[in-house]
Parts: C-alpha cells; sequence; structure tokens
C-alpha cells in the first residue's frame, strides 16, 4: 500500500512540475517562476522520501532549463544559461535533502516519543505491582508482629 501510495504522489508532483514548467514558459522569461519549482521537490522530499525529492529535483532543473531555454531568454554569454540551472539544480537538491532529512528526524522522534510512553507505561505498571508487592509484605510482616504480641491462653 505505501509503494502505491508513493507512486500516486510522484505522479502528482511530476505533473505539478510539468504544469509549473508549462506555466513558466508561456509567461515567458521575464516573469520568475523559480520558487515554485520547489512545490513538487519538497512534497516528493516529505512524502515519498530523499530518493524521490532528489529524483524531483533533478527533474525541476531540466524542466527550469528547457523553459529557460524555450522562451529564448537572452544570456550575455552562452555558458551562463548552464550556471543558471547548475545554481537552480544546487538549490532543488538541497531544498530535496533538507526536507527529507527533517521529515525522517520528525519520524524518528514521534517513534522514540512512542516507546518512551510504552516504556514509562511498563514502569507504572512494574511500580504498581512491586508497591503490591511490598503491602503485602508490609501486612504479613505486622500479621507475625501481631501473632508473637498476642498472648497465648
Amino acid at each position: 500500500m505505501k509503494g502505491k501510495r508513493s507512486l500516486i504522489i510522484n505522479i502528482i508532483s511530476l505533473i505539478t512540475l510539468f504544469v509549473i514548467g508549462w506555466l513558466d514558459y508561456i509567461t515567458g522569461y521575464e516573469f520568475g517562476f523559480f520558487i515554485f519549482y520547489f512545490i513538487p521537490v519538497s512534497i516528493s522530499a516529505w512524502l515519498s522520501g530523499r530518493k524521490a525529492g532528489l529524483i524531483m529535483a533533478c527533474l525541476s532543473a531540466a524542466c527550469w532549463y528547457l523553459s529557460d531555454y524555450y522562451s529564448h531568454h537572452p544570456y550575455s554569454k552562452a555558458y551562463l544559461i548552464y550556471w543558471e540551472m547548475w545554481i537552480r539544480w544546487l538549490t532543488f537538491l538541497t531544498t530535496a535533502l533538507t526536507v527529507a532529512k527533517i521529515k525522517e528526524l520528525m519520524d524518528r522522534e514521534k517513534q522514540l516519543k512512542n516507546e518512551l510512553e510504552k516504556v514509562n507505561k511498563d514502569n507504572d505498571e512494574l511500580r504498581e505491582l512491586l508497591n503490591n508487592s511490598e503491602l503485602n509484605r508490609h501486612n504479613v510482616n505486622s500479621g507475625e508482629e501481631l501473632l508473637a504480641h498476642r498472648e497465648v491462653p
């Protein structure tokens, strides 16, 4: 079931990426869509994990590049489009890694909290058993003392 959920999330992220890329292309290079490419990267990294996030980061950089290239963005030097793509790719990769790590740490914290709650519950049960055992021992000792101090007719 988890694999199917992950597949659906990745397909939705991919569709979102293509819509963003298409909007970026039709609006031209003067209207910056760079920030919107983080949406599918973050969704994939958060809901499907680091690997999916990294793949989406690479696809986002490629999609941005294609949009920029086909919108005929003029650069003063031909290599600048590659520099721009490389910088965006690094930014998308960093985002994917960061989001995936935050999710991983939050999941680990939740797991540790659940384990701690279980240990505390077990501790409380053991403490109650120990208290009952000591109370019974105390009652037995008190009964023996009463019998020892009792006058025998």
